[in-house]
């Protein structure tokens, strides 16, 4: 085979693994359609609220325009002098990451979107009410009126240009507060500055998706790929994993295209993150749930009538930097496999199967020797402990010490399958089974794609990882 991939790289790849597939399950919930706030039952605005709902709406306009023009004279307008420093530090960080600057070195240069474009969204229950501080404020200033509402935004990256990666609409909701002033409305403040009058009991929500001009010193800069442009955003410290990932790309999606074909986009956003905060807020993780590991691939929704997959990022973690080039080649392809794979991707699929073998396709060519690709397996097998089956969605826990061996088990028995009956066939099992509908389903489609069925195929493997560990 050719390149080799230094043992050490290969187990650095296998645990980042196991977190990646924990962030892929989780993801999972994001599947259905999202529907359009346009077509919402609504009752009818009163005049009150009919003219708060157009005032806002035409300072929405406004800050959409200045955050995509990087306008950061006409931002500090918009923003009440009453904003808590939160909200005020957030909309820099914003407005910078469209912004010409000189500190983003060699790493690209501002962000480019197709669209961006702020709304008031139609809100149920009751109206959520402003900090009494905060409130206290403004009435002191000459507020009118205050008003707390959800927002949508809505956007599509382009790059360092557009139309760049042209990707569908991406929408993100969030509470925003305002304050009135004679016929003008100002910024006020988000979420943190006001309180819900009846507060749920349920269990909490988890983490927001956000953009990713949340996080300060963002740059893009664009690749040629298959499909056209990738865009790769990228954070202050990740100067050496941007290079890597410009060189690495291109031959990547093409490698993912070899196995899988070229009916996806062939074209990917990438992130590359400088701290643990970047990367757990972009992947909408807890920073003790990832902190070993080296990417995650991570989407808003799937529209399956559109047949699209919105809001995908492929999102390299600050350990990146720690990865030889072979080593996060081996993590890209495997993630690129996750945005090639998702749309034929049911959420039911065993995690065997949807971890499996995309690691295959990364770790195709990186070795010689099956210990060098599964060491913590090889180790299990050389003891003659074996094992006896597939492993179980909850052997790929980040908590769990059976990880990094159902990591390799996985990508062992997707190599079992091609070595035996070849790619092909691996692929066909791939599509059949992930388009079952249940485990008998999936078993059956199984036997179809290969031509025997779930117990004679692990037996099987069984025989040839003893081989392979001779």
């Amino acid at each position: 085979m050719a390149a080799v991939a230094p043992r050490a790289a290969a187990a650095a790849v296998a645990v980042a693994l196991t977190v990646v597939g924990t962030v892929a399950a989780c993801s999972d919930s994001s599947e259905h359609s999202t529907a359009s706030s346009a077509g919402a039952s609504t009752t009818p605005l009163n005049p009150f609220e009919q003219q708060r709902t157009d005032g806002v709406g035409a300072l929405l306009d406004e800050l959409s325009s200045v955050l995509r023009t990087g306008d950061r004279a006409g931002l500090d307008g918009l923003i009440d002098d009453a904003a808590p420093r939160s909200i005020i530090d957030r909309l820099h960080t914003a407005v910078a990451a469209f912004a010409p600057s000189k500190n983003r070195g060699r790493r690209g240069g501002p962000l480019a979107t197709t669209s961006f474009t702020y709304r008031v969204a139609p809100s149920t229950g009751p109206e959520w009410q402003v900090d009494p501080a905060l409130a206290a404020k403004v009435d002191e200033a000459g507020a009118s009126d205050t008003w707390v509402t959800p927002v949508e935004l809505t956007y599509a990256l382009g790059g360092s240009s557009t139309p760049g990666l042209a990707e569908p609409e991406v929408s993100l909701t969030e509470t925003m507060v305002f304050a009135r002033y004679g016929d003008d409305w100002k910024v006020l403040g988000d979420a943190a500055s006001a309180s819900n009058p009846q507060p749920t009991t349920a269990k909490p929500a988890p983490p927001a998706e956000v953009g990713p001009w949340e996080f300060t010193g963002l740059a893009a800069a664009d690749v040629r790929t298959a499909g056209g442009t990738s865009v790769i955003l990228s954070y202050p410290k990740t100067d050496k994993t941007l290079t890597r990932i410009e060189s690495i790309l291109p031959n990547a999606i093409a490698a993912v295209s070899k196995f899988w074909g070229d009916d996806w986009t062939q074209k990917a956003a990438v992130v590359t993150t400088g701290d643990q905060t970047e990367f757990s807020g972009l992947t909408r993780t807890a920073a003790s749930d990832t902190t070993v590991a080296a990417a995650a691939t991570v989407f808003s929704r799937i529209d399956r009538r559109a047949k699209q997959v919105v809001g995908q990022r492929i999102v390299l973690s600050p350990n990146a930097v720690d990865l030889s080039e072979p080593a996060l080649a081996v993590v890209l392809r495997h993630e690129l496999m996750h945005v090639a794979t998702r749309l034929s991707t049911s959420e039911i699929s065993p995690m065997w199967l949807t971890e499996g073998v995309p690691e295959y396709v990364g770790r195709k060519g990186t070795y010689r020797e099956f210990v060098d690709a599964a060491p913590d397996l090889a180790v299990e097998v050389a003891a003659d402990r074996v094992p006896k089956k597939l492993p179980v969605d909850s052997d790929f826990a980040v908590d769990s010490d059976a990880a990094r061996v159902a990591y390799q088990s996985a990508w062992s028995f997707a190599a079992f399958v091609a070595d035996k009956y070849g790619e092909s066939k691996l692929k066909d099992m791939y599509r059949k089974m992930t388009a079952a509908g249940d485990t008998p389903a999936m078993d059956a489609a199984m036997k179809t794609a290969v031509g025997h069925d779930k117990n004679a195929l692990v037996k099987q493997w069984q025989t040839w990882l003893r081989a392979q560990v001779r």
